[in-house]
């Protein structure tokens, strides 16, 4: 999967192209350097890139040790989660306990007083039989207007109706005498002399002939512009697709080159690497992981007990 072919653009290869040029200057002038005498900056070059790796080494300790706080955190946080709870469960029964007696003595009062509003009750429904031969008498009354005002609504009803109908007819009468007029066929011509002017008075002032003629001249001369022009434009493709081709055997060089580089370069690695010790963990890490192995087994001694 390292050789996987890419098709590139026009502007991937210039800028590819570019890239390449710009770093075979560079080598160029370096061999340049080292002709007149200047020092190689490999080694100090070298050096620094084991300082980096030095200190990426220790960022990445931090970063870890700032992760193992964060999860250790996260554990005694849950802990003293799950003990609030089960602070929380013995309240939540004390509660329930004195809940139950209030409602044991509120479900007393209440049968209490539902006693004492059934006999008030009685009491009022003695008085509310007078009552209801008036309500009837109302009831009829009212029921009496309504039915005359239904009566008087329908006879305005009617007489809107027949307006509206008096307006459609007249205006469909009116649309009729309008479209008879519109039918009639107009038996108006005029004669056109294509080579006369307009007769306005301007200077450059012609008839459609010469406009025609002027316009066909136009066209001509346009056509013309259009095909120099699109020869032009093939011109510039032919020579864009020499110097995309140029570029790509530059880059094909290139690539060649710089990938028996890193190769060289990975077998260098692979070579110190095998031969080099690999780096103690830091004491840090290794305590913040023995406390987080700790504080899991609390919590899950805890969480079994909930």
């Amino acid at each position: 999967i390292d050789n996987i072919p890419i098709k590139l653009n026009a502007a991937a290869i210039l800028r590819e192209g570019a890239l390449y040029q710009r770093k075979m200057e560079q080598e160029l002038k370096r061999i340049e350097n080292l002709l007149q005498g200047a020092g190689d900056p490999s080694e100090f070059l070298e050096w620094q890139k084991q300082m980096r790796g030095k200190d990426m080494e220790e960022q990445l300790a931090e970063i870890e040790c700032r992760r193992l706080q964060g999860k250790l955190s996260h554990e005694e946080a849950v802990l003293a989660h799950q003990n609030v709870i089960q602070e929380n469960k013995k309240k939540a029964d004390l509660m329930r306990e004195e809940k139950a007696e209030m409602m044991h003595q509120y479900a007393e009062k209440r049968l209490q007083e539902q006693k004492e509003m059934r006999e008030l009750v009685e009491q009022v429904v003695e008085g509310h039989k007078n009552a209801k031969q008036a309500k009837i008498k109302l009831q009829k009354y009212k029921q009496q207007i309504v039915q005359e005002v239904c009566e008087e609504n329908r006879e305005l009803l009617r007489q809107a109706l027949e307006e509206e109908e008096e307006k459609l007819r007249k205006r469909y009468e009116l649309i009729q005498q309008i479209r008879a007029i519109e039918s009639l066929p107009n038996l108006r011509h005029k004669f056109v002399d294509l080579t006369e002017t307009g007769g306005h008075g301007l200077i450059c002032e012609m008839s459609i002939v010469e406009l025609r003629e002027r316009l066909a001249l136009l066209r001509e001369a346009q056509k013309a512009a259009e095909e120099e022009k699109r020869d032009q434009i093939i011109h510039e493709k032919q020579a864009k697709e020499q110097l995309l081709l140029d570029k790509l055997d530059q880059i094909s060089l290139f690539r060649a080159e710089l990938g028996r580089a890193a190769a060289l370069k990975q077998e260098e690695k692979k070579r110190k690497s095998q031969s080099g010790e690999r780096p103690m963990k830091d004491e840090r890490i290794l305590n913040l992981q023995k406390k987080i192995v700790e504080k899991t087994m609390e919590r899950k001694k805890q969480a079994g007990l909930l």
